[in-house]
């Protein structure tokens, strides 16, 4: 595969509320929709995707975005959680995986794989892999031709990537959006 596509590309985002916010937007539906509707948002910040936009604009002026009225719901709770000091963004580079994920998963509506991308585009640490990522999981099983039925049994086969996970995660990424002729956002 390396020899085929070449190094992954990295995909690095801010660690930013811009990204949890383009992260929640990815939850269960394509790319290409989820970035569509956080350029909408970007648009309607003047660029800046702060919590004070988000609050100014309010649940329903994000559902006229694009949003889904959950991820409105969701979104609109974090823009409160970073505005009353509740969720410190800036200080999640200076945490351990363990503690990122812990801080990223109590907040509404932001679970494992949301705290798995962040850790792996926003702040590049290297050892992730978000079992619950449909094109990772459906990506390796076209590789091996093997099914994978449960988290365990992903973590059992990557186990021998460690402490790389996440270059492997990226690898296998590119190879799922190379054999759909996709890429990114």
């Amino acid at each position: 595969m390396l020899s085929e596509l070449g190094p992954p590309p990295l995909w690095k985002r801010p660690a930013t509320l811009a990204t949890l916010v383009r992260i929640i937007l990815e939850q269960q539906v394509s790319l290409a929709s989820a970035k569509a509707t956080f350029d909408r948002l970007v648009l309607a910040c003047d660029g800046k995707v702060t919590h004070h936009a988000i609050l100014e604009m309010g649940q329903q002026q994000l559902a006229a975005l694009g949003f889904s009225r959950q991820k409105a719901r969701y979104t609109h709770t974090l823009a409160q959680q970073v505005d009353r000091g509740n969720f410190k963004i800036g200080g999640l580079s200076r945490k351990s995986d363990e503690d990122v994920r812990a801080a990223i998963t109590d907040q509404l509506g932001m679970g494992n794989w949301t705290a798995d991308v962040f850790l792996m585009m926003a702040l590049l640490r290297s050892d992730l892999f978000p079992t619950g990522d449909l094109a990772l999981v459906k990506g390796l099983e076209e590789l091996e031709g093997k099914s994978y039925a449960t988290a365990d049994s992903l973590l059992a086969r990557a186990e021998h990537w460690r402490p790389y996970r996440s270059v492997a995660t990226r690898m296998i990424w590119q190879s799922y959006l190379h054999k759909r002729s996709k890429v990114i956002p």
